[in-house]
């Protein structure tokens, strides 16, 4: 109803926009083609005149040229008086050219009359008006109406042929005064015969208005025309000044073929301007009555409308809340079932309708359909994508078990070789694979697999943060500050691969984004929750936006998708924010002290195990038993007065001392670890105070002190922080025993091993226990660096931590010294090594 109404609306502007357009014409037509036609003739009239005056100034001929000027004159007022403000731009135009060629018509006809203005000037002059006249006349009956528009088009035409016609007239009219043509007048004469000719072929006569057609078929076809043409082509084909004969009846023909041709073009503009006022009426008559019947068709559409809007409503109501439905419940509890991998059958989840009748029924088939096509479409990307991921970890897996055999094969190198710089590319190539295995483990959380791993014993805190930091490339610029050594705490066996892939993560981030020469931060604080591990480095920070981003990632973690890890994944949070979720741990962000970033990693107290130290408990046993401790008197400064003896044992001590004896003695403590640059492959950054060499090289250890096997000194045993450091000395003794490699992540394939369940042995405590004297039980090769780092010239260039290359020849004189003591452990004490092929896990990272 509402596009009815438009449309009628619109039919009826445009009919009366049509009836005001042909009302312009027509008065356009009246009001300035018809005096501007009047003009035309006067001013041709006074051409003629005036060129017949100047040819032969007789009297007869000065009264016709002044009579023909008064009509001129009176034309002229009439014109100007009817034409006063046009009421288009291109109108006024024309207007005001012609007004201005009439302005000078005075001034031109003095010049005539004082003879100072030629014969051809005063012509020229004339035939310029004459044409400002035409472009005016031509543009006053320019129409957009298809009838009017070629009918004014056939007017100026023949308007313009007459005009021809009389300059010939004009030119001849002058020359048989005098009975003579020059050749100059009759080539003119010959181009406004040709113009002329043009002209007639250019009117097409059918579209004259009205009669004109017949009219101008009566003038071309009389006595007079047929006279005019005899007398054109005998002028134009004669040679020389004289005239033809026939030139003497060109006067009586001319000036009633010129005289019927502007009769004929009055005529036509009277008819153009009566058709334009009957088109109009017919417009207006139109538009009114279709304005008539657009109401009555409007007014039953109305009343039809509102008995069909009901029953539409209803219908699509119904649409409206079963579409709703879809869109708000039903369609998004479908697409959830699918992505969780159930089946869903398309044709079943939606029924199909009857076959529609109409539009709505048709749309509610269509919505319908498109349900199921979204169905259909989501559950097959769905498999697609579970097949995908499927493939993907089958491929990241096998490659995952040619890593582990790599590693294994590495570490049977490093057991079979003991050259120094074998060990070190071979502990170059251990990492590296260490590192292509986490990132192996990433591919998979990532493809959404969970990374195979078998379950190992509950591990201390400190070995899961050192194993974290031996995955990381740039290990030698991490520092684990370690749990106190009181208690060990343990982290549970199901998450001990995974907190220490989640740490190795941020590590990295930690060594990546700060800057070569600066620290990163391991440490481990018992809170309420669980257990806090900070991870800080010193580096330049996350601006606020990103950081804010990593932690709602890190936070919410979104469903592994590759698509959302957005246009700059960081995958390194991503897989740190799928691990956390799996074990409940919370990982925080933000600025650190330093300006860096401080990563805040909360493990739940149900991933922490406390296991007590039992070598503590023993220790503390035997020495309530025999009532003896071994306590330093600060007072000595050598290593002689130092060094141990029976004497120096104290008789009895407290129950209270006793604790913090024990506690304090150097023994090798497994409940804690000093805090160890580069994953344990550094010195300890414990405070001790380095003595002389003078001081330690006198020592030598006596042929009554126990011989030195596991349960002795290590490259990971705590002291008492008092105790004082003794310088490296050039004296044999056992190797250190063989290097403890990070928590094991191992190969899928492998079949989950049961704990060893040996009981453990008694410790066998001596009455006097060993005091440990720093590089008393260096490989040669670590007490030449020792010196070599002494040296006031050498040691300024070398900084607090050893180069990769040093690490290695360290580690390699640790696995000569495990190997060593290994065999005498297998002889002696209750710490005799088992067989490595019991727990696989030994051989596995």
């Amino acid at each position: 109803m509402v596009c009815l109404t438009g449309l009628g609306g619109y039919t009826a502007a445009s009919l009366v926009n049509e009836h005001v357009q042909l009302q312009a014409d027509a008065d356009h037509v009246s009001s300035v083609a018809r005096p501007v036609q009047e003009v035309l003739a006067r001013l041709q009239d006074e051409r003629r005149l005036t060129a017949v005056w100047q040819a032969n100034r007789t009297g007869s001929a000065r009264e016709d040229l002044d009579a023909a000027r008064k009509k001129t004159d009176a034309t002229v007022s009439d014109f100007r008086r009817r034409i006063s403000a046009p009421d288009t731009a291109a109108l006024n135009r024309r207007v005001q050219a012609l007004d201005g060629a009439l302005e000078s018509l005075t001034d031109r006809r003095d010049a005539v009359d004082a003879r100072t203005l030629s014969a051809s000037g005063s012509f020229a002059y004339f035939t310029a008006g004459v044409s400002q006249c035409l472009a005016l006349l031509t543009e006053a009956v320019r129409s957009a109406d298809g009838e009017l528009g070629r009918g004014g088009t056939a007017t100026v035409a023949l308007a313009q042929s007459t005009e021809m016609l009389a300059r010939e007239d004009a030119l001849l009219s002058g020359s048989l005064s005098v009975r003579r043509i020059s050749v100059t007048d009759r080539a003119r004469f010959g181009q406004y015969l040709a113009g002329q000719q043009a002209s007639r072929a250019y009117l097409i006569t059918r579209d004259l208005p009205g009669t004109a057609a017949t009219q101008y078929g009566h003038i071309t076809s009389s006595a007079q025309w047929t006279t005019l043409g005899a007398v054109e082509r005998a002028v134009t084909g004669g040679q020389g000044t004289s005239l033809p004969k026939q030139a003497t009846s060109w006067t009586t023909a001319a000036g009633s073929v010129v005289g019927s041709s502007r009769t004929l073009a009055a005529s036509s503009l009277d008819s153009l301007a009566d058709r334009a006022d009957d088109r109009a009426d017919e417009l207006l008559l139109a538009a009114l009555m279709g304005s008539a019947v657009t109401l009555a068709v409007v007014a039953g559409a109305a009343v039809l409308a509102g008995r069909a809007r009901r029953s539409t409503l209803g219908r699509l109501a119904e649409l409206q809340e079963e579409t709703q439905q879809w869109a708000m419940r039903r369609l998004p509890e479908t697409l959830a079932r699918i992505e969780r991998g159930e089946r869903v059958d398309p044709i079943a989840l939606v029924p199909f309708r009857p076959q529609a009748t109409d539009q709505i029924g048709q749309l509610a088939t269509d919505i319908d359909q498109l349900v199921r096509v979204a169905a259909h479409s989501t559950m097959r990307q769905s498999q697609g994508r579970q097949g995908t991921e499927k493939v993907v970890g089958q491929l990241i897996r096998r490659a995952q078990t040619l890593i582990h055999r790599l590693i294994k094969l590495l570490d049977d190198l490093e057991r079979k070789h003991e050259d120094s710089d074998l060990l070190k590319d071979i502990f170059q190539v251990d990492h590296l694979a260490t590192r292509v295995r986490r990132h192996t483990e990433n591919l998979l959380i990532l493809s959404g697999a969970p990374p195979g791993r078998r379950t190992t014993p509950p591990t201390s805190i400190t070995d899961v943060m050192r194993g974290a930091v031996a995955e990381t490339e740039q290990y030698t610029r991490v520092r684990v500050k370690n749990t106190p050594a009181d208690r060990r705490m343990a982290l549970a066996s199901r998450a001990v691969g995974d907190v220490t892939h989640l740490l190795a993560e941020l590590i990295e981030n930690g060594t990546s984004f700060s800057p070569p020469h600066t620290q990163v931060t391991v440490s481990a604080t018992r809170v309420a929750k669980g257990l806090a591990v900070h991870v800080e480095d010193q580096g330049l920070g996350i601006k606020p936006e990103q950081l804010g981003h990593a932690n709602e990632l890190l936070a919410n973690p979104p469903r592994i998708d590759i698509t959302a890890l957005g246009e700059d994944p960081r995958l390194g949070h991503f897989v740190v924010a799928q691990l956390a979720e799996r074990h409940g741990i919370r990982v925080v962000l933000r600025e650190s002290d330093y300006g860096g970033t401080l990563a805040l990693v909360v493990l739940p107290a149900a991933l922490l195990e406390v296991v007590p130290s039992p070598v503590l408990d023993q220790l503390q046993s035997a020495a309530v038993t025999t009532g003896r401790a071994v306590v330093e008197d600060p007072s000595l400064t050598s290593a002689s007065e130092r060094a141990y003896t029976r004497q120096d044992v104290l008789p009895s001590v407290s129950a209270g001392a006793l604790d913090e004896v024990v506690t304090h003695s150097p023994v090798p403590d497994h409940s804690g670890f000093p805090d160890y640059g580069g994953a344990g492959l550094l010195p300890p950054a414990s405070g001790h105070h380095e003595l002389p060499a003078s001081e330690s090289a006198g020592w030598t250890p006596r042929e009554s002190d126990p011989p030195l096997s596991r349960s002795g000194p290590r490259a990971g045993s705590t002291e008492h922080p008092a105790e004082s450091s003794r310088e490296p000395a050039e004296v044999p003794g056992p190797e250190l025993p063989r290097r403890q490699r990070p928590p094991a992540r191992p190969e899928p394939s492998r079949a989950t091993a049961a704990p060893d369940t040996k009981p453990l042995h008694t410790l066998d405590v001596p009455e006097v226990l060993p005091q440990r004297v720093k590089g008393a039980n260096l490989a040669r090769e670590l007490r030449r660096e020792a010196a070599a780092l002494q040296d006031p010239a050498v040691g300024e260039s070398h900084n607090a931590f050893l180069s990769p290359e040093a690490a290695a020849r360290a580690m390699s004189a640790i696995d000569a010294g495990l190997r060593r003591a290994g065999t005498d452990d297998e002889r002696h004490g209750p710490y005799a090594r088992q067989d490595e092929s019991a727990d696989p896990s030994a051989s596995e990272r």
